[in-house]
């Protein structure tokens, strides 16, 4: 008997199309049941309609949308910025939700304390519904895109709000953190982006829409960092974690966004671990996963 686990997937839809894959993944996946999803980072009007789209494209425009916050905490950045993948006639779409992306992830923890939402864009939105309502978001489970332990880099997801990083890893969460050490070994061919190409399924060729407008722009082959996160919520095998105290570089001129992992190096004393960090990843098994269940 498949058990399914309830989902939100926080998104910054329309840079990366890691985040299209991603959420095609959730929809095609019989383990999990997608509830939402809210937008977040810089024009998060334009990724709600671009979200919806893609929604639209896989007939399932009955699971809300939910606009977020688009300016970090401090930091400074263009929130009128339009993303790679968007396109003009997109405007027309409706939306299908009038709640604030913080007030609709509160309500959905509340709802169900057992929910996972998967975030895959800056913290923005979790690190304010935790300020906004903390004793319900501690019953969240959380699996985020972002970071790095086994090396200093500057994660996108991090380095572009790392206040809101840091509220999220201090808060006492239920967090899991898949970042840049697993997710950089998940990176398609030339022959699975051909293969998508070539897809009839007509929402399969949206994806290859927006997939050739982000190649055009990126010049590089997908890294699926978004979807590995959301394959581990349906199929936790395909990880190994391990747990591990993780803290966010907010200052520096070469260290702000950096996560490290703290430990005693002096004497090998355990430390008061604060997440579950994925440390291998079953590469082979998960990318045949993926790509058959994007042509399901």
């Amino acid at each position: 008997m498949v058990t399914i686990r309830k989902i939100i997937i926080d998104t910054d839809i329309g840079d990366d199309i890691d985040d299209a894959l991603a959420i095609a993944l959730a929809l095609n996946s019989p383990e999990l049941d997608l509830v939402g999803l809210t937008t977040v980072y810089r024009n998060t009007p334009i990724r709600t309609k671009l979200a919806l789209q893609l929604l639209k494209a896989y007939g399932r425009l009955d699971i809300p949308v939910a606009t977020g916050i688009g300016k970090p905490l401090f930091a400074e950045t263009n929130i009128d910025d339009i993303p790679c993948q968007w396109s003009d006639e997109y405007h027309d779409i409706g939306l299908n939700s009038d709640q604030h992306a913080i007030d609709f992830l509160i309500e959905q923890v509340r709802l169900d304390p057992e929910i996972t939402i998967v975030a895959i864009g800056p913290l923005t939105n979790i690190a304010c519904a935790v300020m906004k309502a903390p004793e319900v978001m501690k019953q969240a489970k959380i699996v985020m895109m972002g970071g790095m332990y086994s090396a200093y880099y500057p994660e996108w997801n991090i380095v572009c709000d790392p206040e809101a990083a840091a509220i999220v890893f201090n808060a006492g969460l239920r967090l899991t953190m898949v970042g840049l050490d697993v997710t950089l070994k998940c990176r398609l061919t030339e022959a699975d982006v051909e293969k998508i190409n070539r897809a009839s399924q007509s929402e399969v060729s949206f994806l290859s829409r927006l997939l050739t407008q982000w190649m055009d722009s990126s010049k590089h082959l997908p890294i699926l960092h978004d979807p590995l996160t959301v394959a581990y919520v349906s199929h936790p095998e395909l990880l190994k974690v391990a747990p591990k105290r993780m803290l966010v570089e907010c200052k520096g001129e070469h260290t702000r966004g950096m996560t490290v992992e703290e430990q005693d190096v002096f004497f090998g004393r355990p430390t008061e671990t604060n997440m579950l960090v994925a440390v291998d990843v079953l590469r082979d098994q998960f990318v045949d996963m993926f790509m058959q269940r994007l042509f399901k």
